[in-house]
């Protein structure tokens, strides 16, 4: 009877992934029909409309007069309702009225410091059109629904449309009207009313917008007609889901799960909970009631075909099922809704509590019942006052705002290849600026806007700091060693330049990491040289670079600077890869090239490798694993380089222990590093550099031994930093500690929504007690509250650690 899911089961995205598979049917013959009739009531006004009418209402009407129905008529009908009708209808209209007049928005404008003054004008709509479906089917609460916000926005004139078959006018309807303030109502339906509203006839003036629900033929009306008029939307079948933790009794749940699948077989009612016996019961009253309904066989097909039953294990689960479906209606049938309604980000309306049956929204509340569907509430709202106001900019610049804002108007206009429009700006300025542009507006005037746009890499100034914020290796050389390098510098010969090959320098590299024979080397003034090189490489009109989201900022900022398109794909809640999405991300954009850091910053961790190999294989272009904290990760890509000619490893000489001479290298097949290395700036390794890495490489087993003990601290710190979690010090401590591969770990400090920006907070306490480690939170959203620490010394870890737990104490949750 109901479809039953449960979110552990393998095969429940799937399925569920099926239920919400809705696509309108495209009815070629209605498309020709709709499409006929408009261009005839286009040409022929008033006389296809009278036709039509004729046609498929059965009315022998003559004159285009007749179809109008006088305001006595209305005000009789009201007048004629039984005294339970009509103060049904005037509660109904009292209450939708009075919520709406919480929507009206005012006009408003600022002035600024130079006198420029701006704002938004807000003015109603002169003429709106409202469809009603109609018949001997009772649809007043539509003509409520969609006239009283009209009339609240303060449109001049509403035009309603209603379709009377055999000359039958319902008084319900009427009666509504004459109660919204109608001005006028015409007995006409389907196509041929809403393109008499649109364009217009002798005997209806045309309207600005069109709203109200329909059937097919109206509904594909709508869509051809916007454009010419405003649509409220093109809606389709009725939905609601209840959530429900069983405090609600199940007759009242599955009772509410019909209100909606009466509507239509197409219509979907579907119940989550944590409570399987709860679902139970809600199934059993559904076998129970069903057949006592009017339209039980309507209902059963509803529930058969797209109606569900869905257990999950968490309010979590629940609450992410909910806004994946984004339903029309949304019940929370639970004992504190308050609680719940926070993560709910994606609902047409949200109706909380046990008392709370979707059929109040739908007559009598007051909040409007035409919600957006399929979906769509995850961008659309239910109709308003808002849907009946227009909005006008406001601008009216002083002289000096005129000033100020000519040279950045001009430069954009410029970069757009608009010359008419920078001049346009440049004739308001005064003369001296015009003749004589400051420093500032040449250099707005020529350089690229995106990069105006652009912050810089920001490199806080660590003086009498402990630095534990950029991850360099804590340990200088020992004494004997530094006088040894200072010998060997010394006899460089500063006046040449470097070899241009470095070819002394690739056999070192080589034997010392154990570069593949048939993979070749390229070297960059660091590995930040090495990411623009790539870029620049592969810059070609539409080509586009992935990575991974949050990684390190360089990979989108020297695509961008390249005037390549960045694309980032986010990773999973743990930080994982997201293969699916990485891969969906390589089908649709193709890219040039994709970043994968192993492992990754700012997160520390290291990705899967059947993840990875999943995207070598799937990448058309270059697939670069940079490997910039592989001394303490244990793990490289780097020997698989031959087997894929797609695949280039990166790596940088800072982190091992020489971030001060800034060497990188990339190792890749020869086709790649012949092509790189037209691109390679001349000279880019200096003498200096060059000697001073030679020197290091011949005492490899130091450095080794440095790593090693970075790797050593790095556990010893992760016990400290443990020992601050929330479990040690209560709701102000760590929340987490993420485990790292790494020279560095990142945290979470615990904050709630009135302590928002707790961790940059902790950060600048720190770093007024003398320790600067990286703030992290606002580089994505995923990274909230988190911060980075590079793992030092172990006085300098002590002293961390320490300021860390003080920080923690003085920023309460």
């Amino acid at each position: 009877m109901i479809h039953r899911l449960d979110i552990a089961a393998s095969d429940f995205d799937a399925r569920l992934t099926r239920l919400l598979a809705f696509t309108p049917e495209e009815d070629a013959g209605i498309e020709r029909a709709v499409a006929a009739i408009l261009a005839d009531v286009r040409a022929r006004g008033d006389a296809a409309v009278l036709d039509y009418t004729r046609r498929f209402d059965r009315i022998p009407v003559q004159e285009a007069a007749a179809l109008r129905i006088a305001p006595s008529e209305l005000q009789a009908a009201l007048d004629g309702l039984g005294a339970q009708d009509r103060a049904a209808l005037e509660a109904a209209a009292d209450r939708i009225r009075a919520y709406h007049e919480h929507q009206r928005a005012p006009s408003w404008t600022y002035t600024e410091a130079d006198g420029t003054q701006l704002g938004q004008r807000v003015l109603p709509l002169d003429r709106v059109g409202i469809y009603v479906p109609g018949g001997k089917a009772t649809y007043p609460s539509s003509v409520l629904m969609n006239a009283i916000p009209a009339r609240v926005a303060g449109v001049g004139g509403i035009a309603m449309v209603v379709p009377t078959p055999e000359g039958v006018r319902n008084p319900m309807v009427l009666a509504a009207a004459c109660l919204a303030g109608i001005d006028e109502v015409y007995t006409i339906g389907g196509a041929h009313a809403i393109a008499a509203l649109a364009y217009g006839t002798a005997t209806i003036r045309p309207v600005d917008k069109i709203v109200g629900p329909g059937n097919a033929y109206v509904a594909e009306a709508k869509r051809r007609v916007f454009g010419t008029v405003g649509i409220d939307m093109v809606a389709g079948p009725s939905e609601i889901l209840v959530v429900g933790d069983g405090s609600v009794p199940a007759d009242w749940v599955a009772m509410d799960l019909f209100s909606q699948a009466e509507h239509d077989e197409m219509a979907q009612a579907i119940l989550i909970s944590t409570d399987a016996g709860w679902l139970d019961a809600v199934a059993a009253s559904i076998a129970r009631q069903l057949p006592d309904m009017p339209r039980r066989d309507v209902i059963a097909r509803s529930l058969a075909d797209r109606g569900a039953l869905i257990r999950v294990n968490t309010r979590d689960e629940a609450v992410a099922l909910v806004n994946r479906v984004a339903p029309e209606h949304l019940e929370l049938a639970v004992a504190d809704p308050q609680a719940w309604l926070p993560g709910i980000r994606h609902a047409g309306a949200i109706f909380l509590g046990a008392e709370a049956s979707e059929s109040l929204g739908d007559y009598c509340a007051g909040p409007c019942h035409v919600l957006p569907t399929m979906r769509t509430p995850r961008f659309s709202s239910p109709l308003g006052v808002y849907d009946f106001q227009k909005r006008s900019s406001l601008i009216a610049p002083s002289a000096q705002g005129a000033n100020t804002l000519g040279p950045i108007a001009a430069t954009l206009a410029r970069s757009e290849g608009l010359e008419a429009h920078a001049r346009s700006a440049e004739y308001r300025l005064k003369p001296a600026a015009a003749q004589t542009p400051s420093a500032v507006s040449r250099v707005q005037r020529l350089v690229r806007p995106d990069v105006l746009a652009m912050a810089s890499y920001h490199v806080p100034d660590a003086r009498g700091l402990v630095k534990l914020d950029a991850m360099e290796n804590p340990w200088s050389l020992p004494d004997a060693l530094k006088a040894a390098l200072g010998q060997r510098l010394a006899e460089v010969a500063l006046n040449r330049y470097p070899v241009p090959s470095y070819q002394a320098l690739k056999d070192r590299l080589r034997t010392a990491f154990n570069v593949p024979a048939k993979a070749e080397l390229v070297l960059g003034n660091g590995s930040d040289e090495l990411i623009a090189m790539l870029s620049t490489l592969l810059a070609r009109p539409g080509a586009t670079v992935i990575a991974p989201v949050p990684s390190f900022v360089m990979y989108a900022m020297s695509a961008r600077f390249a005037g390549l398109d960045y694309v980032g794909v986010p990773l999973a809640a743990d930080f994982a890869l997201d293969r699916d999405a990485m891969l969906a991300a390589i089908r649709r954009h193709q890219p040039a090239l994709v970043w994968l850091a192993f492992p990754n910053n700012p997160t520390g961790n290291a990705f899967a490798d059947d993840d990875i190999a999943a995207i070598v294989d799937a990448a058309p272009g270059l697939v670069v694993i940079d490997e910039a904290y592989e001394p303490f990760a244990g793990e490289t890509w780097l020997d698989r380089v031959p087997a894929h000619p797609n695949l280039a490893v990166l790596r940088t000489m800072s982190k091992w222990g020489l971030a001060g001479v800034r060497l990188g290298y990339l190792a890749a097949a020869p086709d790649w590093v012949a092509e790189l290395e037209k691109v390679r700036p001349p000279y880019n390794v200096g003498v200096l550099a060059e000697a001073a890495t030679l020197f290091a490489l011949e005492h490899a087993a130091v450095f080794a031994e440095q790593a090693a003990s970075i790797r050593e601290e790095r556990s010893r710190l992760n016990v400290s930093l443990a020992a601050l979690g929330t479990d040690r010090l209560g709701p102000n401590g760590l929340a987490r500690v993420y485990e790292s591969r790494a020279n560095f770990v990142l945290i979470q400090v615990a904050a709630g929504p009135q302590t928002a920006g707790r961790g940059s907070r902790i950060a600048a306490r720190m770093r007024a007690a003398g320790v600067l480690i990286k703030d992290v939170g606002r580089m994505d959203p995923s990274l909230a509250e988190c911060l980075r620490l590079t793992v030092g010394r172990p006085d300098e870890n002590a002293r961390m650690v320490a300021a860390l737990a003080e920080a923690l104490r003085a920023e309460p949750v």
